[in-house]
């Protein structure tokens, strides 16, 4: 089961990193210059212990040639405490087979002899256990033999004292240096990461929606590569707001096409009941009391005004915000045939409503309208007069709403084929602002769209599939191309023609 450290902000990572370095680095440099120190210090201490050796060895050789025991009891007695610096606590002189001859100071404890009495008749510098004593020892020789063994116990308790107090004061002074030279190295990192947060936290902001360029006064230094990347950042952020700019102007302009488109519909439809009254009053002016001729002139009228009423409260449903999403109901296909009525009237167009919709289906309907509206439009504008356009609407076996827009044209072109089927268009292609909002109304819904050839050879079949959803779950979802997008102001459709700019 492997560890798994705690993800950690670049901006909190690269300097407690470098901080980490630089105290071990500091922490490590001073334990290996107090391990050094050490061995530095044992080794003084023995060669001072052998020098004092040196001269002792003066001092009770001649005794040891004489085998004179009470002279020799007396030089190692007369050679204690006689060093200046140097505290003995035993001295001992016996023979190279491991029997003590002389004896003097404070004696050896009973627990810790000297070496030879061990067994051990060479030269030995050897520590106790608590670092407070060591044993140094020499054999002496006479004539090329070795005649004696001198060994001398040594108090070292002050110098491991000093070792230890020496130890402590290096380690607290390089856990200091490593501390303040790790806070150093992390306020130098963050210094230095500085400009890259800058630039992080523009595209943070830009990511959250609050697109703006990097002030000049928080512009890393030029010629750094900080300096590029906000140079590249504001170049991006210019670009965006040209886009936006193009796009609004796109906008306006679509919205003034429209609204003719819609003025002009609105007013062929009205028109016809119109003078279909005018003619009624005045076949009624002209039979006088006739009860007959004014009941039929009545009955005109009535049916002008229904039908007025009808292009009027389509217009409303399709042109404004109803609120909630709704499901599509059978009503709403027969606003979309009142509305494209007469504009294919207008270019000598037929109208094929083959419409079966049983009931309703759970798909949010003020936007799968104005998109269909679009593709009527489109199909009505690019089909020659005494041309076809035909509609299907069906609920398929597998639940998938069929909705299919077909006409007799000559052929989507090639940058409005790749928008629709959810690809990008070529630069230098403009696939229009209506197959725009076609192509985003369908990726809201989640709907695929199909472009095929005509059945009759003849232009194309636009098909969308469409599968249920949860209305409650889009309820809460405002889309920016259904409301609120200025180039399609009250969902009015976008485009006259698959052409339109």
């Amino acid at each position: 089961m492997s560890l798994q450290w705690p993800s950690l902000p670049v901006s909190l990572r690269v300097p407690l990193l470098a901080a980490a370095a630089v105290f071990l680095f500091v922490t490590g440099t001073t334990q290996i210059a107090l391990r050094m120190a050490g061995h530095r210090m044992d080794l003084e201490a023995e060669r001072l212990g052998r020098v004092y050796l040196d001269g002792l060895s003066a001092a009770v050789l001649p005794a040891i040639r004489a085998g004179n025991q009470a002279a020799l009891d007396d030089a190692l007695q007369r050679a204690t405490g006689f060093y200046e610096g140097v505290r003995e606590r035993g001295l001992v002189v016996g023979t190279p087979d491991g029997r003590q001859i002389s004896a003097a100071g404070v004696g050896p404890e009973p627990d810790w002899h000297a070496p030879f009495l061990r067994n051990n008749p060479n030269k030995a510098w050897e520590v106790s256990p608590e670092q407070e004593a060591v044993w140094v020892q020499r054999p002496l020789e006479d004539a090329g033999q070795v005649v004696a063994i001198l060994a001398a116990k040594l108090d070292v308790s002050a110098i491991t004292l000093r070792r230890r107090q020496l130890r402590a004061a290096m380690l607290a002074f390089g856990l200091a240096v490593g501390v303040m030279g790790g806070a150093l190295a992390a306020l130098a990192a963050r210094q230095a990461m500085r400009p890259v947060l800058g630039v992080t936290s523009a595209l943070d902001r830009a990511g959250a929606g609050r697109i703006a360029p990097i002030a000049p006064a928080a512009l890393p230094p030029p010629g750094t590569e900080a300096a590029r990347l906000a140079a590249a950042f504001n170049g991006m952020v210019a670009h965006v707001a040209d886009r936006e700019r193009l796009m609004r102007r796109l906008a306006e302009r679509e919205r003034g096409a429209v609204l003719g488109r819609l003025a002009a519909t609105v007013a062929h439809e009205v028109r016809n009941p119109l003078a279909g009254m005018l003619t009624a009053l005045e076949s009624a002016h002209a039979g006088g009391n006739d009860p007959a001729e004014r009941a039929e002139a009545l009955e005109m009228i009535e049916r002008g005004l229904r039908q007025i009423e009808r292009v009027v409260s389509s217009t409303l449903v399709q042109h404004r915000d109803n609120g909630p999403p709704r499901p599509l109901q059978a009503a709403d296909l027969e606003d979309l045939r009142i509305l494209v009525a007469p504009e294919a009237a207008r270019h000598a167009v037929r109208l094929d409503w083959m419409a079966a919709l049983p009931g309703a289906f759970p798909v949010d309907a003020p936007p799968l309208r104005q998109a269909v509206l679009n593709l009527l439009l489109n199909a009505v504008a690019a089909t020659p007069a005494g041309g076809r356009v035909a509609l299907e609407a069906a609920v398929q076996p597998d639940g998938v709403l069929l909705l299919a827009v077909e006409d007799e044209g000559p052929g989507l072109p090639q940058a409005a084929r790749q928008r629709l089927a959810g690809g990008k268009a070529p630069e230098d292609a403009s696939p229009g602002l209506g197959l725009e909002v076609v192509a985003s109304i369908a990726r809201r819904i989640c709907a695929r769209i199909a472009v095929e050839p005509g059945r009759k050879g003849l232009g194309n079949r636009v098909a969308l599939r469409v599968p249920p959803a949860m209305l409650h779950a889009e309820a809460g979802a405002q889309p920016a191309l259904a409301r609120g997008q200025p180039a399609l102001a009250g969902g009015q459709p976008a485009s006259a023609g698959w052409h339109s700019a």
